[in-house]
């Protein structure tokens, strides 16, 4: 796979992030690790059940906000028997929190996002003999719940929907914990 896009990509994330950080005063970013599940029977089959998922996105600190746009960029791999699959997926979504007033150490928060993703993907189906491959963009939609606890831990849940691919549905959840590093 060529590296271009992922770092042109990742350089958008960190040039927009700036201009929302000199709107905002500052923004939170952490690193993340996680699992991620499919909900396609033929991708659990040809793959796996699940999925390492690390990326790069915000973190736990915004108190005593109600909430923020924040980014996030994550990457999804998978190889199993003899298949591989990379997504990138890049999002924007409002993280509103519960219970800003209130002093406690846990503050649950929903993201809901959109973004673009790309695939990268060479996969051969064992339900049908049909093998596929591909490099190319896609969108990407979803809901995001979870928990910030103190000012550097969040735990979080979040399920994508992806635009199909090569007839693969890429549709899954995401089980993630983001440790704020810095703020930029």
């Amino acid at each position: 796979m060529s590296m271009k896009l992922p770092i042109a990509i990742a350089a958008l994330v960190v040039s927009v992030s700036s201009a929302f950080a000199q709107q905002s005063g500052e923004t939170p970013i952490g690193v993340s690790i996680g699992i991620f599940q499919p909900s396609s029977t033929q991708l659990k089959n040809d793959l796996g059940s699940q999925f390492l998922s690390f990326g790069l996105g915000g973190g736990a600190t915004g108190r005593p906000s109600e909430g923020a746009i924040t980014p996030e960029w994550s990457f999804i791999v998978a190889n199993g028997n003899g298949n591989k699959l990379f997504i990138l997926p890049l999002t924007y979504g409002y993280e509103y929190h519960f219970g800003i007033g209130s002093t406690n150490k846990i503050l649950p928060y929903v993201r809901p996002f959109l973004g673009v993703a790309y695939y990268d993907y060479s996969i051969l189906d064992f339900g049908s003999g049909q093998y596929s491959s591909a490099k190319q963009l896609g969108a990407t939609y979803g809901l995001e719940g979870g928990v910030l606890i103190g000012r550097r831990l969040k735990l979080s849940a979040a399920y994508n929907y992806f635009t199909q691919a090569g007839g693969f549905s890429f549709n899954g959840l995401t089980l993630s914990a983001t440790y704020t590093l810095f703020n930029l």
